[in-house]
Order: C-alpha cells, then structure tokens, then sequence
C-alpha cells in the first residue's frame, strides 16, 4: 500500500506535502490508503500580512487546511494511522526554518458511521485519550473507536486539519523564502 505523503508550502511560501505509506500488519496486503489531497499549499504571503495574523507573541497564522484521508480493507481490520514527518517539539513538525505545523484528526467514519478516535502510542494498545478529534503528534497514533474500544472496519474516512505558523522570527526574511514541512501518513493494521 502507497503512503499518503504530505507537504506544506508558503512564499515567505509554506507547503507540506503528504504520502499514504504502505500498510504495515503481518498478512497480506489488505488495505488501501488514499488522501484527498497530497501537496497542500498556503501561496505566498509578506510578514506585513503575517502579522496581522500574529497569535501570540513569537507566532503568525499561516491559517488552517484540511484534507481527507481514506482507507479501504478488503477484510475487516483495525487501523492506526501514525503521521512520520521531522518534529518540531513534542505536539508540531517542522516548517522550514523559523515555522511549525500541527495535525488534527476528525470527522472520522468506519463503514460509514460516525466514530471516536483514540490517541495511541504503539498499535493495538488501549487509547489513552478519546474524543471526538485528536492531535495526530510525533510518535502518536489515531485508531477510530465505539464505545471506547478500537473497532475493526473496512472503510475508514477522516478528515486532518493542518494548522501552520510562522514564528515571527522566521518570518524576518530579506528574500523569497520558501517554508517546506513533508512527512507521510502511515497505516498499521492488526
């Protein structure tokens, strides 16, 4: 399975650009993942623009994105979706020099119900957090829940919100800057 692999861009440019990795589980190749869209770009912008949209002291908005990813498994499997992409710190991945981006997933459906989402280390462990959407962070993983158990399906659909900054410090440029985040998005099954 081909991995779904992301990338932001923005002039000060940010982009990230996103992959849907192979499946990873011990049989066959049974799932399929695709995302909506695969290179996500925030255009260009000046720091003047920026900071209007300044959101703290130390960081501009570059705004929020989303995307859809979908899963499709020929036979009913759980599925944790992992993000791999250079951290930033412990919640963000980097944005070129100077920017950060954070992932939150959604909206998710399993076989077309409404379904939780659980925030897990390692797969096919008990979430420990559930709500409704979750921070997809560096080494944390999102598995679709019911009743707060992980639920096997063989389609899955969730929305992933990009949210990209610029610290303000980043953003003091003396030319066309290009800010670049990549990574891929990664589904086990088990």
């Amino acid at each position: 399975m081909r991995r779904p692999d992301f990338v932001l861009a923005l002039a000060l440019l940010a982009a990230a650009s996103l992959t849907a990795a192979p499946a990873r589980a011990d049989g066959a190749d049974n799932c399929q993942m695709q995302i909506s869209n695969p290179a996500v770009d925030y255009g260009s912008t000046t720091r003047a623009e920026l900071l209007k949209k300044q959101v703290s002291p130390l960081a501009m908005s570059l705004g929020r994105q989303s995307v859809t990813l979908f899963a499709t498994c020929k036979v009913p499997t759980l599925m944790t979706l992992f993000f791999h992409g250079a951290a930033d710190n412990a919640d963000t991945y980097r944005l070129g020099n100077g920017g950060a981006f954070t992932l939150r997933v959604l909206n998710a459906r399993l076989d077309g119900h409404v379904v939780g989402l659980g925030s897990v280390m390692v797969p096919g462990q008990q979430p420990e957090t559930q709500a409704e959407s979750v921070i997809l962070r560096p080494d944390t993983g999102a598995v679709p829940i019911l009743n707060d158990v992980p639920v096997k399906g063989s389609s899955l659909q969730l929305q992933v919100d990009i949210d990209a900054v610029i610290s303000t410090t980043g953003s003091r440029v003396n030319d066309l800057t290009v800010f670049r985040g990549a990574g891929n998005f990664e589904l086990f099954e088990h």
